[in-house]
């Protein structure tokens, strides 16, 4: 089993128990504790909640697909003088599928 994860990537601070960093402020989203492929458990679902645009999103999901992707140094050479091109960071994506009843509530006076 993974360890949880206790210090911040960004500077080695503590997190507490909601990931935020009790030094610098970042927020640690741990998605290890996330079980999407639940076998011993076939009923049980994973749900997110999500706050947008004055709404907060319950949702039942599944993963439907993941990527990464990255490019690499390249070097561009213009009358004997070279450039080193420094790839763009890398993107992860996530595509979530709802695989249920979703529960939208308004979000005001929840911050």
């Amino acid at each position: 089993m993974i360890e949880k994860l206790t210090n911040c990537p960004n500077c080695g601070g503590y997190l507490n128990d909601s990931g935020r960093c009790e030094f610098c402020g970042s927020k640690i989203f741990d998605f290890l504790s996330i079980d999407f492929n639940a076998r011993n458990m076939p009923s049980a679902k994973t749900y997110i909640r999500i706050k947008t645009k004055g709404k907060i999103m319950i949702a039942p999901v599944i993963i439907g697909t993941m990527s990464m992707e990255t490019s690499i140094d390249t070097i561009d050479c213009y009358s004997g003088s070279c450039y080193i091109r420094r790839p763009v960071y890398p993107t992860f994506n996530v595509d979530f599928q709802v695989i249920g009843d979703m529960i939208m509530i308004d979000s005001e006076g929840t911050d």
